[in-house]
């Protein structure tokens, strides 16, 4: 088997926006199709504050996957400052995309699409390809109540229609290929072997971030930020160690993320070292400290 690079003329490459409501999945697709831990997942709404571009290579085609936050249901109801950021960047991946990936949950698909029908209507508008990804397919009990979406679906302008669980890798490989038929000729925009382009200290500020809506679920304080202030390298024989501080809006917040005695901290310390021990693939010592905000 030839392991030359193929020539630039015959490359292919696709900028992927992964888009859709709050908690659709995307973030799990977007790991499960990378193969790699990239998105952060929660099941808190907007986990996504960044746009994650997580790369996949399929031969001579590159896939570049924009996992953006949840779409609002219409312009008016994004909130004001921080909601209104999330929106227009949601947005700018979606028009700047090759193709457009709407991925909605299976039971939620059987409900009520309208909402991704208008969201459709857009990228068709724009003249972008358009898939629709029926996500969690697997907490569908049965199976044959899909077959009447199926055959309405048939009526929309799709490119495909996917049903797939991206926890059990259902039908994710079936999705990359479709995806891949409809990528441009050009030439790749990411060296061979790399699987985003999201910096080591922001990637490791999400998993922080992510362990901590995990512990504190809906009582996550609003507009809360991780940021990654020092990394160092590991050396004999101490593990890498990496400083973070954990910033909030209000004081009477602070205790919230300290706990009773520092325990919700430890527990998040504890949690976060392990996710990014799992993900660097060696030990980590880390250190996090809270601060509230100057106003």
């Amino acid at each position: 088997m030839s392991t030359q690079t193929p020539n630039v003329a015959e490359t292919r490459c696709a900028f992927i926006a992964l888009a859709g409501q709050p908690n659709a999945g995307k973030s799990t697709l977007l790991n499960a199709l990378v193969g790699a831990r990239v998105g952060i997942i929660s099941a808190k709404p907007n986990t996504t504050r960044l746009l994650v571009r997580g790369v996949q290579n399929l031969g001579a085609t590159q896939l570049v996957w924009l996992d953006t936050p949840g779409l609002a249901e219409n312009d008016s109801s994004a909130k004001r400052g921080f909601s209104r950021q999330l929106q227009q960047q949601a947005q700018s991946a979606l028009s700047d995309a090759d193709v457009v990936v709407l991925v909605v949950e299976t039971t939620k698909a059987l409900k009520d699409l309208s909402r991704e029908e208008r969201w459709l209507n857009q990228a068709v508008a724009r003249k972008q390809p358009v898939i629709l990804a029926l996500a969690q397919v697997d907490k569908l009990a049965d199976k044959k109540a899909l077959l009447p979406l199926l055959t309405k679906l048939q009526e929309w302008p799709l490119a495909a229609v996917i049903p797939l669980s991206a926890t059990k890798g259902t039908a994710v490989k079936e999705l990359a290929h479709a995806v891949a038929k409809l990528a441009p000729l050009g030439p790749h925009h990411f060296p061979e072997g790399m699987i985003t382009d999201q910096p080591v200290a922001e990637r490791l500020a999400e998993l922080t971030r992510e362990q901590l809506m995990r512990l504190m679920q809906a009582e996550v304080p609003y507009g809360i930020t991780v940021q990654t202030e020092a990394i160092e390298a590991a050396s004999d024989p101490d593990p890498m160690l990496v400083q973070q501080t954990i910033t909030v809006q209000l004081t009477r917040h602070k205790p919230m993320v300290l706990g009773a005695g520092g325990l919700m901290l430890k527990r998040l310390g504890t949690q976060a070292r392990h996710a990014m021990q799992e993900v660097l693939g060696q030990g980590v010592r880390l250190e996090l400290r809270v601060k509230v905000a100057k106003s």
